[in-house]
């Protein structure tokens, strides 16, 4: 298991279901803005957008998960959380941001995902 020593997560909402992510990879979370397409992408990308002065990417990851949107619409609706890996920053467009939360890492344990599952690719860990 990678080690996370801040043990904080911030939970967001694709249709039905809920996903963490650790909160040190967060830079900020905004109202979906105005994108540009780019073409012959994938479906899960949207495209680019301009966030005060630096271009980022950003992608849908319910679309490329192929998760039904749910007819639950919460108060951050539709928002992108940008994110920050390995000094690489780009958008997720998500149905909702539901919480900041802290957990004990013995709560932590592999995700029990097929091989052939698509979101095995971004989804390690349960809690």
């Amino acid at each position: 298991m990678t080690e996370n020593k801040d043990n904080r997560y911030m939970e967001f909402r694709l249709g039905a279901q809920h996903y963490a992510i650790p909160l040190l990879t967060v830079k900020e979370v905004i109202s979906k803005p105005e994108v540009t397409p780019v073409p012959n992408m994938p479906s899960h990308f949207e495209g680019m957008f301009n966030l005060r002065g630096q271009i980022l990417g950003v992608f849908n990851i319910r679309k490329k998960l192929d998760i039904k949107k749910s007819d639950e619409v919460g108060i951050n609706a539709e928002v992108v959380i940008v994110i920050e890996h390995a000094g690489i920053s780009v958008g997720m467009t998500v149905d909702e941001v539901t919480r900041v939360f802290h957990t004990d890492p013995t709560m932590i344990s592999p995700a029990p995902l097929k091989e052939s599952d698509p979101a095995r690719r971004f989804v390690e860990f349960v809690i």
